[in-house]
């Protein structure tokens, strides 16, 4: 009987690490009625270095964290290189019968029966040795980019195995589902539904809207800014007193800048950089409408959710998102935002013309995706995990 036990959840994506990862689990954490018990490293193995932060970090989490010098082995692609196929007796096998041990002694002092894995690229092997040789239950946490994309390491290869070998795997979304069972053929009364909440003290409604459309992320490829540049650009001089404001950093950050300039728009686009917790929420409230129009790539690489439209939605505003991967799941389409090929640029142009253009369209999107936002808070997320693992 699992109920009422601690459970311990074994994962890098804890903040401070930033993103919606770690942000997920840090929420469901912080509303699983203190069962949550998180173990994780204070070396990022990205970058071989530690965790800039992670102590204090730490002081301020309400639930149990502990960590340990590797969770999974470091990158080290300069060493590996030179050492070629020792790397695994060198390097990979220690650090793994480190980290299986550790589980072990953590799991036992805290009295957890059950063991959330959060990292199917990086730990699906943990829970191939865990369901092997130890009695506890194993579910497997996963968020859509670590299904889809193509396996890129040894350990990513084990992905399949790992989630037949356990006992229940949680997804994000049903994109992540369908692609679960699809792509590697777990059983559907294995997949428990888990969708990301939605913080619903900090995200609220403002008073005054000013004119400019808000897009938020990690400036990467497959988050659509360059057509969405493209699409604004196409659409600006219908709407002289609009502006695009793009509030994120990121690899493609000097792209987009000199795409704006070679478009004729760069006066008319304000790039944010990183932006903290307030101003964020600030962001939500005072913008026109939100837009992020996701797409997937060749690879396969795409959004597992995208909670950022039900942040806009919290605050009050219609959102525009790509109908790819799990934003599907977080726009109700006609309802709350609208959804489009985020591939097309004149098909976000025509998003942007419509509800710009469309006062009464705006407020009745708004008004949807408001009431739809506060039915998921993450009080209700961490509802849905703790039955999901409980069983």
């Amino acid at each position: 009987m699992t109920a009422q036990r601690p459970i311990l959840l074994v994962t890098n994506m804890v903040p401070p690490l930033i993103g919606g990862t770690p942000m997920v689990y840090d929420r469901i954490a912080r509303h699983a009625a203190g069962r949550l018990h998180v173990l994780s490293a204070w070396r990022d193995p990205d970058l071989a270095r530690p965790i800039d932060g992670w102590r204090e970090s730490d002081a301020t989490r309400p639930y149990p964290i502990r960590r340990i010098s590797w969770l999974r082995p470091p990158i080290v692609e300069r060493l590996r290189r030179r050492i070629g196929l020792l790397d695994l007796l060198l390097i990979d096998l220690p650090v793994m019968a480190f980290v299986f041990v550790a589980v072990i002694v953590q799991t036992l002092r805290s009295g957890a029966r059950t063991i959330v894995i959060g990292e199917l690229q990086g730990l699906g092997w943990l829970a191939i040795l865990l369901s092997l040789l130890t009695p506890w239950r194993i579910v497997m946490y996963t968020h859509g980019e670590e299904v889809v994309q193509t396996a890129y390491n040894r350990l990513a290869r084990l992905r399949g195995p790992a989630l037949r070998a356990s006992d229940l795997v949680i997804a994000v979304s049903r994109f992540t589902r369908d692609r679960l069972m699809r792509d590697f053929g777990v059983a559907p009364d294995r997949i428990r539904l888990v969708p990301p909440g939605v913080d619903l003290e900090r995200f609220t409604p403002g008073s005054v809207s000013e004119p400019f459309v808000l897009s938020v992320g990690r400036l990467i490829e497959r988050k659509g800014f360059d057509r969405l540049i493209e699409a604004f650009a196409m659409i600006a001089p219908d709407f002289p007193d609009i502006r695009l404001r793009i509030a994120g950093d990121g690899p493609m950050a000097a792209t987009l800048k000199r795409e704006a300039g070679q478009l004729g728009v760069a006066d008319r686009i304000d790039f944010l950089g990183g932006v903290g917790d307030a101003e964020l929420t600030d962001l939500y409230r005072r913008c026109i409408l939100f837009a992020m129009p996701n797409r997937t790539l060749a690879d396969g690489d795409t959004e597992g959710f995208g909670l950022i439209f039900l942040e806009a939605n919290a605050c009050g505003k219609p959102v525009i998102g790509g109908r790819a991967g799990g934003a599907t799941d977080a726009i109700v389409d006609g309802e709350t935002g609208l959804l489009v090929d985020g591939a097309d640029k004149a098909a976000i142009a025509d998003a942007l013309r419509h509800l710009l253009g469309d006062p009464v369209a705006r407020a009745r999107l708004a008004q949807g995706g408001l009431a739809h936002a506060r039915d998921l808070g993450w009080d209700h997320s961490a509802k849905l995990f703790l039955e999901a693992v409980d069983g």
